[in-house]
């Protein structure tokens, strides 16, 4: 059984092989990560503060790799067809 950490880690190296989260506005550097006081990290949207929804995943409880993964691969633009897509 996988732990959830674990699992984290496999949908970010989904996101990195695949060019990007799905669903996701396109913008970047909007998101930032949170220090929680149980020593895991949660990602938000840096102007309104909620937790970021990336698909059914809410995006909490992540140890601070997979945090630093998702927030570089969620603030960084997506390529579509060798451009930049925003």
């Amino acid at each position: 059984m996988k732990s959830k950490h674990e699992e984290h880690a496999l949908t970010i190296g989904i996101w990195e092989s695949e060019g990007g989260a799905p669903n996701r506005s396109g913008r970047f550097y909007q998101y930032g990560r949170r220090f929680e006081g149980d020593g895991t990290y949660t990602i938000h949207h840096v102007f309104t503060g909620e937790t970021a929804e990336i698909g059914p995943w809410k995006m909490e409880g992540l140890s601070p790799r997979n945090a630093a993964r998702a927030l570089r691969i969620l603030n960084t633009p997506k390529l579509a067809g060798g451009r930049l897509h925003l």
